[in-house]
């Protein structure tokens, strides 16, 4: 078993004001603590995950906003965190933040924290949350509770009525009176004079009257119908030859029915497929290298090969080992996994593997295997469904109890003929 380790917090709080000018909607409340184990002593550059939740009373079990989120302490044992802020790194459980009502009583933060990454926290007490954060209410306060009058020089008018309102303005002269009561300018009433009336045009309209309608050409269309075709005969095999509107209408009703470049929807491709086209992800990751980690101590393993992949890809953690698996597109995402095990000696071990997801313990994903020793080869498995975003990545994590238990991989074997074994296979592929 790891040993527990106990907190001492140095609790401050302090509004994240220049998140507040910048950004409206990315707000934060600081938090700092010293990380204390259960001699007094500080614990430096240590990895711990830290549940944040604030709620209406200790009491209460109900929760306004509930957060989780890794931090490392530094070589004085501090950690900072600001509380409701976006990071990408963080879980939120119970929020957003921003729909916290901050006006209808006293909040309390509880801090939780997990020094093994399996998330078991350990409750640290809560405190009461004073002034500084109630400058979120200020955010949304209603005109309705200011008292007194707001000067000019506060955005205010210095007045509180709408008759002093009018002289301050110098609008207290302008009456109400409609258009077609006002005045009309000199200019205006001459303009309107000079346009031309209904009857100023009847001699315009006469003359179109006696413009010749398609009817009055008949007889004119008639006489050149009656011309002889003989003193057109080049002309006329020519115009024979051609399609007539008649002899096209499947081919242009099959023209009609195209469509244009750009006029091509998505809703048009699942019309015409009469399914939704999904992105295909997937990938494979493994290593034929023996992989060896310290007693009870949490160890990313690493993937330096790929065998295939489509939009996942593998990138190097802050040790620059290749452990991060990492997503293009949003989506459920099956986590398949292979560890094969050998312990030398005899006696038996047991080996957990987990998943992180963000740098975060993954919900639920813990096994405890159990390992023979004796040179046997034990083969650790599991599968599971995680939720990733785009650009999420998921890690494999595991631990043993006794130092001579390491994943390792078999070369080509022979009787007959088979492939050789990875220490460690990683599949991940996108739930479509």
């Amino acid at each position: 078993m790891g040993k527990f380790y106990c907190c001492i917090f140095i609790l401050s709080f302090i509004l994240w004001m220049p998140n507040a000018v910048q950004a409206q909607s990315n707000k934060g409340i600081n938090f700092q603590a010293i990380a204390r184990n259960n001699s007094g002593y500080i614990i430096p550059n240590k990895l711990l995950t830290i549940r944040v939740s604030i709620k209406a009373d200790t009491a209460s079990t109900k929760n306004e906003y509930q957060e989780i989120v890794p931090v490392t302490t530094n070589a004085l044992g501090l950690f900072t965190i600001v509380v409701g802020q976006y990071e990408t790194n963080k879980t939120v459980t119970m929020g957003p933040f921003e729909n916290i009502n901050w006006s209808k009583a006293e909040k309390y933060l509880q801090i939780e924290i997990d020094t093994l990454g399996d998330l078991s926290f350990i409750n640290m007490g809560a405190q009461k949350i004073n002034y500084v954060p109630f400058s979120f209410y200020a955010d949304n306060v209603g005109a309705q509770n200011i008292n007194g009058i707001i000067g000019v020089s506060q955005g205010g008018t210095g007045l509180d009525n709408l008759t002093d309102l009018k002289a301050f303005l110098s609008i207290d002269k302008i009456d109400n009176t409609p258009d077609s009561l006002k005045p009309t300018s000199t200019l205006v009433t001459t303009a309107l004079t000079k346009k031309l009336n209904t009857l100023d045009t009847l001699k315009l309209s006469a003359r179109i009257n006696l413009k010749l309608n398609s009817a009055d050409t008949l007889s004119l269309s008639n006489r050149i119908k009656l011309i002889a075709k003989t003193d057109t005969s080049f002309l006329s095999t020519r115009i024979d030859s051609k399609l007539n509107k008649v002899d096209t209408v499947s081919l242009s009703n099959r023209i009609n029915k195209k469509i244009n470049i750009g006029e091509v929807a998505a809703t048009d491709i699942i019309s015409a497929l009469g399914y939704a086209p999904i992105r295909d992800d997937y990938g494979s990751f493994y290593d034929t290298a023996a992989q060896p980690a310290l007693v009870s101590t949490a160890t990313a393993l690493k993937f330096p090969f790929i065998g295939f992949s489509n939009n996942i890809i593998v990138n190097n953690n802050s040790a620059l080992a290749p452990t991060k698996i990492t997503v293009s597109h949003a989506g459920i995402y099956n986590v398949k996994y292979a560890i094969q095990m050998l312990k030398n000696d005899v006696g038996a071990d047991i080996a957990s593997v987990w998943i992180r997801r963000n740098g975060s313990a993954y919900l639920n994903t813990n096994v405890n295997f159990n390992i023979t020793g004796s040179g046997i080869k034990n083969m650790l498995t599991g599968a599971y469904y995680v939720e990733l975003g785009s650009n999420d990545y998921v890690e494999l994590y595991y631990s043993i109890k006794n130092s001579n238990t390491i994943a390792t991989g078999s070369i080509t074997q022979l009787t007959p003929s088979r492939p050789a074994t990875p220490s460690v296979l990683l599949t991940i592929d996108r739930i479509n």
